[in-house]
This record gives C-alpha cells, sequence and structure tokens, in this order.
C-alpha cells in the first residue's frame, strides 16, 4: 500500500525541515510506502530535493494546494500534515489502521501546541482546553467519533468522490471536508492517541488576526449552506454572553459587588487550573518532544488570553454574516490570507 502524505506552505522553511524529516521518520507496516508532495507558493524556496514532490502553489491558497498535491501523487490513502507539524513515529500507521474500518471516511488527531516562553505557553495553555471551543482535537484523551479532527486522512476513492477540498475556504476546509463525509453516512473519526505537535509562532496580533479569520470564514461556510456553526460553538457563544452580562450586573450593584469580585477570582483560578490540567495531560502524551514547562505567567494569563481571542473570533463571526450574505458563491475574503503553517 501506498500512502500520500500531502502539504501545503508558502515557503521552505526550518519548519517544513522539521515536518518532513518526521515524516521521513515513521515505523511503517512491510506492506505500506509513504511518498510526500509539497505544494508551494515560492517552490523556488525548496532548491533541488529528491526526497519529496514539489510543485508550485500559485497564491498560496492552501485547499487549492492540498487538492494539487492529491492530485500529482499514487497513494490509496491520502495524509493532510502542516507544515508546522512534527509527527509522532506511528502517526502514519494509525491513520492507515483508523482507515481500514469501511465505516470511516476520515480519520485524525489532536493538536499539542508546542510554543513556549510566556506568550507561547499562554496561548499552548489556552488552545489545549475547552477555553477556545470544546472541539476534542484540542484536548480530550478519549478517542471516537467527532465533528472535525486535526488534519485528516483520507482513502483516496473517498476523497476524490467528494471532490476533495472546496477551494472557495481558505479556512475551515478541513470541516466542510468532514461535513460532507459524514453527509455520505460515514464516520470522522477522532485518534486520541495521535498527537501532533504544532508551533503556532505568531504574535499577538497574528494570532488575533488567525482566530478572527476562523470565525469569519466559519460564517461565510454557513451563509453558503454548510453546517459553519457546531453545537459546541453556540455553547461557547452562550457561556461568554451569560458569563459576560452576569458579572457585569453584579458589579453594578453595590451590594452584590464584593461578591462578584470574590467569585470572579475563584472563576478565573478555576480557569487557570482546569486549562493547564488538560494542556499538560496532552503534552505528556508527547515525551517525545522534550518540551519544556510552562512559564508559570503564562499560565495565569491563558484564560485572560483566552477571552481576548474568543472576542476576536466573535468578531470575525459577526463581520463574515455582514460579508457573506449576498455572495454565491462566497469569494476570496481580502481581509484573510491564506496561510498554510
Amino acid at each position: 500500500m501506498l500512502v500520500s502524505v500531502i502539504i501545503t506552505a508558502i515557503r521552505w522553511d526550518a519548519h517544513l525541515d522539521r515536518a518532513v524529516a518526521s515524516i521521513a521518520a515513521q515505523r511503517l507496516p512491510v506492506d505500506v510506502g509513504v511518498e510526500i508532495a509539497v505544494a508551494l507558493a515560492e517552490p523556488e524556496s525548496a532548491g533541488s530535493r529528491r526526497d519529496v514532490l514539489v510543485m508550485d502553489n500559485p497564491g498560496g491558497s492552501i485547499p487549492a494546494g492540498l487538492n494539487r498535491a492529491a492530485s500529482m501523487t499514487r497513494g490509496e490513502i491520502l495524509v493532510r500534515v502542516d507544515s508546522r507539524c512534527h509527527l509522532q513515529p506511528d502517526h502514519v500507521s494509525r491513520m492507515v489502521a483508523g482507515l481500514r474500518d469501511t465505516r470511516v471516511g476520515s480519520v485524525g488527531g489532536a493538536q499539542l501546541v508546542t510554543d513556549r516562553g510566556l506568550f507561547g505557553s499562554a496561548y499552548a495553555v489556552a488552545f489545549n482546553s475547552p477555553m477556545l471551543g470544546p472541539s476534542r482535537y484540542r484536548f480530550s484523551r478519549t478517542s471516537g467519533p467527532t465533528d472535525s479532527p486535526y488534519l485528516g486522512a483520507w482513502r483516496r476513492d473517498t476523497f476524490e468522490a467528494l471532490g476533495g477540498f472546496d477551494e472557495r475556504w481558505l479556512r475551515n476546509q478541513d470541516n466542510d471536508l468532514a461535513e460532507r463525509v459524514q453527509a455520505e453516512g460515514l464516520e470522522v473519526r477522532y485518534d486520541a492517541d495521535a498527537v501532533v505537535g504544532y508551533v503556532a509562532g505568531r504574535s499577538l496580533l497574528g494570532m488575533l488576526r488567525h482566530h478572527y479569520s476562523f470565525g469569519w470564514w466559519r460564517m461565510a461556510q454557513r451563509k453558503q449552506g454548510g453546517q459553519g456553526l457546531a453545537p459546541r460553538h453556540v455553547i461557547v457563544v452562550g457561556v461568554m454572553a451569560v458569563g459576560a452580562g452576569t458579572g457585569l450586573a453584579a458589579l453594578l450593584r453595590p451590594r452584590t459587588r464584593r461578591w462578584a469580585v470574590a467569585l470572579g477570582i475563584t472563576a478565573y483560578g478555576g480557569a487557570v487550573a482546569g486549562a493547564w490540567t488538560t494542556a499538560a495531560r496532552l503534552r505528556m502524551a508527547r515525551p517525545d518532544l522534550e518540551l519544556a514547562p510552562f512559564h508559570p505567567v503564562g499560565v495565569i494569563a491563558a484564560p485572560a488570553l483566552a477571552a481576548v481571542i474568543d472576542a476576536g473570533w466573535l468578531l470575525g463571526l459577526v463581520r463574515g454574516r455582514r460579508a457573506a450574505g449576498g455572495r454565491q458563491p462566497i469569494e476570496n475574503h481580502s481581509g484573510v490570507r491564506s496561510d498554510p503553517g
């Protein structure tokens, strides 16, 4: 069996070098081989390489690059890998094993943020917790059906029958494809033991833009007939609205102000403890990465950072709804750059 690993990126860099090295180091069954295809917006940055198939991806669109990489390969199974990822040695084998079940149309794993330092730790703890949304791939240690895991793998016949990635979606293309897999009566499976290390490497402003764009495209996807917002998103928005409204009302009343402050501090402390627990638990699943400890101030700042990021995501939802309302199909949003990795 041949497995095609597909990647898209703007240019070849140290992160992509590391990702490709982790693919080359895969422990595979004797009957499984791997080919690697990389679609680059700047293909000249790859130089002369014999270990991978490099192709041009003008404009750097993520879904277009992935489709192009898939079309240029021959594997019976397609495995998507991000250019900022570091796979564990059995990742490809786990994807192949998951897809042997014909009831499963797609399988993926968990996304472990490996950034450190003060800001990196704050983001890693916030991301690998329910504070940025209760998506299983951020923190869950239990495998099972899901709406969308991190990255993904598909049998080629399933991928091609569904038409591959919808190239209208510069963001959330995985979610859209997962919806179409489920619409065919197939299961989208989360493998909790397929934990993928991921380097975000963004500034605060870059992080806010990144999550804003996910909100924008969520609503655009919904306005174009997709699900867009899953029940878990509605839960997050509802909890945020109720919490903010209740807290503000209590603070405005002198009789309840002291209690509101005390409860707020207690709730914040609980959020810190809960987020640190889920992030640390996922981190323990990848001892091979030899990650530095979280910065203690970053851990404390994680809920505050999560609140800011969630607000940016909500703003993206609002603006995406307004912008997408009259477009059929949705056009590329000029304010959102397709930035693989």
